[in-house]
């Protein structure tokens, strides 16, 4: 036998890998709910009220997803913890369990329902600070731009006006690079 086959006898795949869970949840989660989703959608235009199943099922599913991020860091050991969340996202949108109406409706609305004016005042009051910040920043970042632009013009090397009576533009360069700047600026002669 191969070291390979010897490897798999010794340790039986008990357990669906982390990639093909998230193939597995892209597919089951997102993909075929997706297309389940524009089918709705295109059939049912003119009842917005037929469309309320998939609203259901993309909020328990943002839910879920923000869940997942978070246990995932804690319970990953768990046996066939990569097989119950396959199994959890067929539930959540499979026509016969209708989980995620199941649990909208026991777990969701009726929490959100108790804690709307809390919520709305917390995403109130943080739009709010945000706001403030931003604005603070953006008056910190247009002052520091002012003050570099000012001493980038200041840095610049100004031009020395010349005596009265000698020719040319008026000015006199003050380095080999204003010279050739003023020598290549200047209309040429006419050769009539």
């Amino acid at each position: 036998p191969t070291p390979l086959l010897l490897a798999l006898r010794a340790r039986p795949l008990e357990m669906l890998g982390d990639y093909l869970t998230a193939l597995l949840i892209a597919v089951l989660g997102y993909i075929y709910p997706v297309y389940l989703c524009f089918k709705a959608v295109e059939k049912h235009k003119r009842k917005p009220e037929a469309l309320r199943g998939w609203c259901i099922y993309w909020l328990v599913m943002g839910l879920y997803t923000v869940g997942v991020q978070i246990s995932d860091r804690f319970v990953f050991w768990v046996p066939m913890y990569c097989e119950a969340k396959v199994g959890f996202v067929l539930y959540l949108w499979h026509p016969k369990t209708q989980g995620a109406l199941y649990i909208y409706e026991s777990f969701v609305a009726p929490f959100l329902a108790r804690h709307e004016p809390d919520i709305d005042r917390h995403i109130d009051e943080t739009q709010t600070s945000v706001g403030d910040v931003v604005v603070k920043h953006s008056q910190a970042t247009g002052n520091f731009v002012r003050e570099k632009f000012a001493q980038m013009l200041a840095a610049l090397p100004q031009a020395v006006p010349q005596q009265p009576g000698a020719q040319g533009s008026g000015y006199v360069p003050r380095s080999a690079t204003e010279a050739a700047a003023m020598a290549y600026s200047q209309p040429k002669p006419r050769s009539d």
